[in-house]
């Protein structure tokens, strides 16, 4: 039986076996026959996909796309009059820098060597305010060297109609940081360099404004550097340039215009390229509105995906002007790498974020009455019966001419008291309170410290469009002639609520509640809802709230200046005594 079994498999599978081959020279056959001969392949043309070429911009275009990719850079100037007209002054002596011989350091960047120094030039402003006296283009820069004298230079200023530059030596340069606040060698220090504008022009440019500038050594030095010199024409803004002080014989009183004071908010280089601080991002932009802010400028590094989508819409509404920085030392744009150098080198990144707060005054000195530098974990909050920052203004006013001071609408800053509220959640009371509140965090977190910072200790100001000249994070650092010292609020009037964790540690009984933003909770929510509602794209939600509200905790914590830095500047002038051994550091935080 068994046998006759396998003779029966076998016969199968010889079967099986006879049928796969005849299959295979089937297919075989096939292939063959479809196969084209040599002959035939030559009968075939070749047929390629179409290429689809870029049209290459021509002229206006051209220009256009040009300054979109060198901001700073006056390329239609160039184009238009400098080119055609074969700018110089001879064929040997100050031509006009050809924009492809520029020494671009990057993007927003261009460098000027002046004997032993090296200049970063990031850009260029006419100031022309009435405390000037005289017309003045300031130049934005960094030099590699704080507290010694620099060489000469000179700076050409170029007009349209006008062939040959208007030179003029750099008159001022004014250091944007102070020296004990550290230095190290090799880094970029910001300065401010000023070259006066004359006078006595040739008529051709008399009622005309410089153009673009260039720094040089030597007179018929070519330019290896050039900067379209934004010039914004001067207005009435608000309030603040309507204000007449008293005089000396105190025979008037100072008044103003009904029409309401004009802020402009200045904020550092966005790097927050991890975490999604929407929700917080978008409840601070709304409550600065609330208080008074018409424009929002911001600088950004890089931000998480989700929070570009927020500054997108807010730019879409005109609300925000976004400008895209890099650092001056010339760091490369790096995501990964460019967050870890501003997290570890907190000097490099001190120095940096004053460029940003300084082009944003200057860049804006004529559209705000005053420039107000903050974070976006800040807000300077009015109290009692005060709901906006322009009664904040007038009330400082009205004090300092009760008191018959001489110094009302001539302050260069008016400064606020700083007041730490710490991540411990407040008890609301009720359920309609927690409906108002809802996600909103500064409605959530309202225990702060009982003990206000010293004045002038890491406070905030208003900076003055009409008198500051260079500005600190925390408060105008010079100013012009005319202008009193800056003013600092009482903490009964006004308080700057910095929503991060104190340095030194605290007990609950160091806490106080502070319902000051209560006031603005039903607006607050109102538009914060309706931007949500408004938004292309629902942000996705995360996955770990408390987690996620740690890191950006974290960020915001690390983002703390020095000790000096923090200080009044009258007492930072002063050269520090040696510094005394370091106890080791509490850790931050409450105690348990």
């Amino acid at each position: 039986m068994s046998t006759r079994a396998g003779f029966v498999r076998l016969t199968v599978l010889v079967t099986g076996a006879f049928f796969a081959l005849l299959l295979l020279l089937s297919a075989l056959q096939r292939t063959d026959e479809l196969r084209p001969s040599a002959s035939r392949i030559r009968d075939i043309e070749a047929t390629p996909p179409p290429a689809h070429h870029l049209e290459e911009p021509i002229k206006e275009e051209l220009v256009r796309q040009l300054e979109q990719e060198l901001p700073e850079l006056d390329y239609g100037f160039w184009y238009r009059w400098a080119k055609p007209m074969g700018y110089k002054i001879n064929t040997t002596c100050a031509k006009y820098p050809d924009p492809l011989d520029l020494q671009l350091h990057n993007i927003y960047w261009q460098t000027f060597l002046s004997g032993n120094v090296t200049f970063r030039l990031y850009a260029a402003y006419l100031d022309q305010r009435e405390a000037v006296k005289q017309r003045t283009v300031r130049i934005l820069a960094t030099a590699d060297q704080i507290g010694d004298e620099f060489p000469p230079s000179l700076c050409q200023l170029w007009y349209e109609n006008h062939r040959e530059p208007i030179l003029v030596p750099v008159s001022e340069y004014i250091s944007v940081w102070v020296k004990e606040w550290g230095t190290k060698p090799q880094l970029s220090y910001p300065h401010l360099l000023s070259c006066i504008v004359p006078e006595e022009l040739p008529p051709a440019v008399l009622h005309s404004l410089p153009k673009t500038v260039s720094l040089v050594v030597k007179r018929c030095d070519r330019a290896s550097n050039s900067l379209r010199v934004n010039q914004k024409v001067p207005l009435t803004v608000g309030n603040a340039n309507n204000i007449t002080t008293k005089s000396s014989s105190n025979s008037s009183s100072s008044s103003s215009s009904s029409a309401t004071l004009n802020f402009g908010v200045c904020v550092k280089g966005f790097d927050f390229p991890y975490f999604d601080l929407s929700e917080r991002l978008i409840e601070w932009f709304e409550l600065q509105r609330i208080l008074g802010a018409s424009r929002i400028y911001a600088y950004m590094y890089d931000v998480h995906p989700a929070v570009q989508r927020v500054l997108d819409y807010y730019q879409r509404t005109g609300y925000l002007e976004l400008r895209p920085l890099t650092l001056a030392n010339g760091m490369p744009r790096l995501r990964h790498y460019q967050h870890m150098l501003l997290q570890q080198r907190k000097l490099e990144k001190r120095l940096n974020e004053l460029i940003p707060y300084n082009d944003c005054f200057y860049r804006n000195l004529y559209r705000h009455d005053y420039l107000v530098n903050v974070d976006i974990d800040e807000v300077i909050m009015p109290k009692g019966e005060h709901s906006n920052w322009h009664q904040l203004v007038q009330k400082v006013h009205q004090l300092e001419e009760q008191k018959a001071g001489k110094c009302s609408g001539r302050f260069p800053a008016i400064c606020f008291i700083n007041s730490y509220f710490t991540k411990v959640p407040s008890e609301l009371s009720d359920h309609e309170e927690q409906a108002t509140a809802g996600e909103l965090y500064v409605l959530q977190h309202t225990m702060r410290l009982r003990n206000y910072s010293l004045p002038g200790r890491a406070t905030k100001c208003f900076h003055n469009a009409r008198l500051s000249l260079t500005l600190h994070n925390h408060f105008t650092l010079k100013w012009l002639p005319g202008g009193c010292n800056p003013r600092t609020v009482d903490s009964t009037l006004a308080q700057m609520q910095h929503y991060r964790e104190p340095d030194s540690k605290y007990e609950l009984s160091d806490l106080v509640e502070d319902r000051s933003v209560w006031k603005f909770a039903s607006e607050l929510r109102s538009a914060v809802e309706h931007v949500w509602l408004h938004l292309d794209d629902v942000l996705a939600q995360v996955s770990d709230v408390e987690d996620q509200q740690q890191q950006l905790d974290e960020a915001l914590d690390q983002d703390g200046e020095t000790e000096l830095e923090q200080q009044p500047l009258q007492q930072v002038l002063q050269p520090p005594p040696p510094p005394p051994p370091q106890p080791p550091q509490p850790v931050k935080g409450r105690k348990s």
